[in-house]
């Protein structure tokens, strides 16, 4: 009882050192964001940090401020379930099949090379302004979806022994990838996902500031600079921030939610009844 009221307070003590160092380092931004601006005095140019919240909490009381978020929001769900289940299954196919996987390797580091607005300048021949950024965005988040589907399904090392029981028993379609393969894959999956969720928010914002869709944060944060409104540009672009941060922080809960041990172990009970036929 002892050692584990100590192991609670030690945990709960570091948690507190955590949440310190973090406030911290935001207060430190925060600090040489008002250095900044005092030393240049130019308003137009670096408004003031408090000057900047402000004018959010202006914008978010007004209809057209949450329908643009609205649709950016709407805009990096399609491209990342898009990326999600074309990366899932070309990630699937490649980790079982070694052509398959040396005919993706030199597309992928392209890709990985391509700069974003390599993607976006052509894409606006090609598509509408609303679809162009959610066409960048699945270019560009797919093949993290990819490497870390092949990677899951490639390295599943620690069930290799299951997976050749369950072979020479004649179980190799879904009882396998449903039991072994899938919970083995499921720490990269999610690793995966969420990088490309994050990196989607900045591709799909990045798209609409230059295809300027009807309603789109971008869209806002592109007007607003041409107006050289940069109290307006700074503000949206901390909405984004803080927007973003907050989906991403769900989305990492509802991974550590699936990959909790009595999610991804493989049910032993199950795996062992049906072996044992």
């Amino acid at each position: 009882m002892a050692v584990n009221y100590l192991l609670r307070i030690f945990i709960i003590q570091r948690m507190t050192r955590i949440k310190f160092c973090k406030f911290i380092s935001l207060f430190f931004l925060v600090l040489v964001w008002y250095v900044f601006s005092g030393l240049m005095n130019a308003p137009l140019i670096l408004p003031f940090p408090h000057s900047v919240l402000f004018r959010l909490l202006e914008l978010s009381v007004t209809a057209v401020f949450w329908k643009a978020f609205a649709f950016t929001f709407l805009r990096v769900i399609i491209s990342f379930f898009i990326s999600l289940v074309s990366g899932f299954l070309l990630g699937f196919f490649a980790a079982d099949s070694k052509s398959f996987q040396a005919f993706l390797e030199f597309p992928l580091e392209l890709l990985r090379a391509t700069p974003v607005i390599a993607v976006i300048l052509p894409a606006l021949f090609w598509f509408t302004s609303d679809t162009v950024p959610v066409f960048v965005a699945v270019i560009m988040c797919t093949p993290i979806i990819i490497t870390a589907s092949k990677n899951g399904f490639e390295h599943n090392t620690e069930n290799i022994e299951k997976l050749f029981k369950a072979k020479s028993r004649g179980f190799t379609g879904f009882y396998a990838f449903r039991y072994i393969r899938l919970p083995c894959a499921l720490p990269s999956l999610a690793s995966g996902a969420e990088s490309a969720f994050g990196l989607s928010w900045k591709v799909v914002a990045a798209g609409e500031v230059l295809s300027i869709p009807r309603y789109a944060a971008g869209s806002l944060m592109q007007k607003a600079q041409v107006h050289i409104e940069s109290s307006d540009v700074l503000a949206i672009t901390l909405a984004l921030v803080i927007i973003s941060y907050f989906f991403e922080k769900l989305l990492k809960l509802i991974t550590a939610f699936i990959l909790r041990d009595k999610t991804i172990q493989t049910d032993e009970n199950n795996i062992e009844q049906t072996f044992s036929i």
